[in-house]
């Protein structure tokens, strides 16, 4: 058997062994990111609340600024 009939025999049971490890890689990649999703949920769901709630004090801290400091806003770099 010379090595072109060997190369020829061999290079199938590789690709088969290579598509197979790309769909195992595949799998446990999703795997990891549903898992992550979750967690990565959570925490997006605390820090949109904390945005919120930090987001309604500068509005009120705002409010009490207008009604008590004239002209502050043009003092204020933005």
């Amino acid at each position: 058997m010379d090595l072109t009939a060997i190369i020829g025999i061999i290079t199938p049971f590789l690709f088969a062994a290579w598509m197979i490890k790309l769909s195992h890689d595949r799998k446990m990649r999703e795997n990891a990111m549903q898992t992550l999703g979750a967690e990565e949920s959570r925490a997006i769901q605390e820090i949109t609340e904390i945005a919120r709630r930090m987001e309604q004090r500068v509005e009120n801290l705002e409010r009490i600024l207008d009604n008590e400091v004239a002209g502050w806003r043009s003092r204020v770099p933005m």
